[in-house]
């Protein structure tokens, strides 16, 4: 467990209204900068270590829509901070949001928090932090590992702060875009993208996603594909997600990813038919 002790402290993962937060979180570390890797934020360690830790306390963050809260944690000596989701709000027919896209069928719940996780160990994403179920004071909801990260994308926008690599980033960025037509997410904003000292990124707040619809919401957004991602979309299997998923996700909304699935496959083929295997697959 000492892999816990060299990442102690880390950054927002909250959801909602992210402004206030933010700027109490984006306070740059002493040098070196803390980096973890998928290992440590990701996988069967991290993920005991949510399931299994002491609560030692909760407080309201006081902020977001869907009023996560903090959780401090320890276990066999180590303290560490996940973020406790409890919404479960469900609509049904026409919901409309300021001026978003009208959403049918609204859902805004802790259980598709889990599934996004899942689905992002299960294509080798590597950007979702660690997320279980957990009962805490007596009510359930998704308890996600809290993630070390340099500052959200709307600060590093604000600050103009550029990656040292442009191409890089472009990829990091269309890998995200990726997942976020497979989940059907719609509530991804510059303030749930978390940007690390090495410009990566970690990506939050995943309870509005996993709608049944069959289609690929912002497909002129996939413009370039990772080989690596599309290989990992194969691995996405109807039996298997029906025994990871089936607590948290309907049929309908398990058929809904596994249709857009092929969407992004058949988009991708479409890519490089028109442009060439060169000018829309990178690594």
């Amino acid at each position: 467990m000492s892999m816990f002790r060299r990442i102690a402290g880390g950054a927002v993962v909250v959801v909602g209204s992210w402004a206030a937060l933010s700027a109490q979180q984006a306070v740059a570390p002493a040098t070196p900068p803390v980096l973890e890797t998928v290992d440590q934020y990701q996988g069967a360690a991290a993920e005991q270590f949510l399931a299994k830790a002491k609560v030692k306390t909760v407080k309201d963050i006081g902020i977001g829509v869907t009023l996560p809260q903090k959780v401090t944690l320890e276990l066999d000596g180590v303290t560490r901070f996940a973020a406790f989701k409890t919404i479960d709000e469900k609509r049904q027919g026409i919901t409309q949001l300021g001026n978003a896209p009208p959403d049918i069928n609204f859902q805004d719940s802790w259980q598709t928090e889990i599934p996004g996780y899942v689905v992002d160990t299960i294509i080798g994403l590597g950007m979702v932090p660690a997320t279980v179920e957990r009962r805490i004071n007596n009510k359930v909801g998704s308890l996600q590992w809290w993630v070390v990260s340099m500052m959200p994308e709307a600060e590093r926008a604000k600050q103009k702060l550029q990656p040292p690599d442009k191409e890089a980033w472009d990829r990091v960025v269309l890998k995200m875009r990726l997942f976020d037509a497979l989940i059907f997410n719609v509530d991804r904003h510059a303030n749930n993208i978390l940007v690390t000292h090495d410009f990566q990124l970690r990506l939050i707040d995943h309870s509005r996603s996993f709608r049944p619809q069959r289609q690929l919401r912002d497909p002129q957004l996939l413009t370039r594909f990772s080989k690596s991602l599309l290989e990992g979309l194969g691995r996405l299997e109807l039996q298997d997600l029906r025994k990871r998923l089936n607590r948290y996700l309907s049929a309908a909304q398990i058929n809904g990813l596994l249709q857009r699935r092929d969407a992004i496959l058949e988009l991708a083929r479409t890519r490089v038919a028109e442009l060439g295997e060169a000018a829309v697959i990178y690594p």
